[in-house]
């Protein structure tokens, strides 16, 4: 836990606290709502934490050129709800995303179903506000202000964990909202058979927002469900909708799979379910192989209780024990192994201290890791930035 904690309310006064940390060698991490601080390495150091909730304004918001600026501690869920008002969202659902602020969002790069039809922060990022260690302040976006090697500077922070610098504003598009949203929960015989079905409805084009394979227990969860279900969001022109259900009625009835319409409270059920907490990990295989995937990990958990999500198309499989395993390091292992035959990563996105301090969440030292280290030794000379919970411990 860290001795201090503080609270600027605007950017100038998040200079001065950083530019303090470094000229006192005070190692900071910054907080949001604290949703995804599970994320990342134990800190080597952790003297003060930097909140920035009250930096929760919207700065700009732009309806008729679909584009939004607002200060990182704004909460996802009240960027939406202004959105509304102007009949537009930002199409991001990441796991704990009714508290979750647009700064944590960026910095530890999280992301839900939408990732099937949208991507990922990064895909609507056109903008960004950076404090530096130093206390310096720095602005990309719009036409792409780049480094000397060659990088877009504000894509360098997002998934960082404020290890190379503190996120202080955001500008994004948006997209009209649809005119109609319905969520259908497809019941299968197996998670081979969901997967497969996921795979179908993408291959024929359909207009789905999300579709997410669940485990029994995480479809009972999410939406009632207790049994391998393929939860999906149709959403568009009502005429779109329907032609869209139509189709997966017959993909449904040709693998003998049941289709029923449920409440769309179902996303937020599915945010809330799977904010990381226990163990929760998270891998990514090719789209290919994400049923066997599904199957091993399943197989490897065994009887203890555990929820299973994947977004098939996208090839990421998440897996939370909720109250984590005494055997969590041999499971990562094991794990690990398996997808290294795949050429696939696996993120420990929540683990006890205890777990993490014998591991690196994010796995073997990838091959850009010199440049990552190089990187930080530019942006934070002294080490005071969120100090070893990036990969390689940076």
């Amino acid at each position: 836990m860290p001795a201090a904690a503080v609270a600027p309310a605007s950017l100038a006064e998040l200079q001065i606290v950083l530019s303090e940390a470094q000229r006192s060698r005070v190692a900071a991490i910054p907080v949001g709502a604290g949703t995804h601080l599970s994320i990342g390495n134990v800190p080597a150091r952790y003297d003060v934490a930097i909140s920035l909730e009250a930096m929760a304004r919207i700065v700009a918001i732009e309806p008729a050129d679909l584009t939004v600026t607002v200060e990182a501690g704004l909460k996802l869920a009240d960027l939406q709800a202004r959105l509304g008002e102007h009949g537009q969202f930002l199409p991001l659902n990441p796991p704990g995303a009714e508290d979750a602020t647009i700064g944590g969002i960026l910095a530890a790069n999280v992301f839900g179903p939408s990732r099937l039809a949208f991507g990922t922060a990064r895909d609507w990022l056109i903008g960004l506000r950076v404090v530096h260690a130093d206390g310096t302040s720095a602005k990309s976006g719009g036409r792409v202000v780049k480094n000397v090697a060659g990088y877009d500077m504000h894509k360098l922070h997002i998934g960082a964990l404020g290890s190379l610098g503190v996120i202080a504003e955001a500008t994004f598009k948006v997209l009209p909202s649809p005119a109609a949203r319905r969520t259908f929960a497809i019941t299968c015989g197996g998670a081979r058979d969901a997967c497969t079905l996921a795979v179908a409805a993408w291959d024929r084009g359909l207009a789905l927002h999300a579709a997410e394979v669940l485990s029994p227990a995480a479809a009972t969860a999410v939406a009632g469900q207790p049994a391998w279900t393929l939860l999906t969001e149709v959403a568009g022109g009502a005429a779109a909708v329907e032609r869209t259900l139509r189709e997966l009625r017959v993909l449904a009835s040709d693998t003998g799979a049941r289709i029923d319409e449920v409440d769309g409270a179902a996303w937020p059920a599915w945010s809330a379910t799977f904010q990381p907490r226990g163990l929760a990990l998270r891998a990514g295989v090719l789209p290919g192989d994400v049923a066997s995937m599904i199957e091993l990990l399943d197989h490897a958990v065994g009887d203890r209780p555990a929820l299973i999500s994947a977004t098939v198309a996208a090839g990421v499989v998440r897996v939370i024990l909720p109250h984590g395993d005494p055997d969590g390091a041999a499971l990562i292992d094991d794990a690990r192994a398996s997808l290294a035959r795949v050429s696939g990563t696996l993120v420990v996105d929540a683990a006890p201290v205890a777990l993490k301090r014998q591991i690196d969440v994010f796995g073997p030292p990838r091959a850009d890791i010199a440049i990552m280290r190089r990187l930080k030794e530019q942006f934070d000379p002294q080490g005071v930035l969120s100090p070893g919970r990036f990969m390689g411990k940076i």
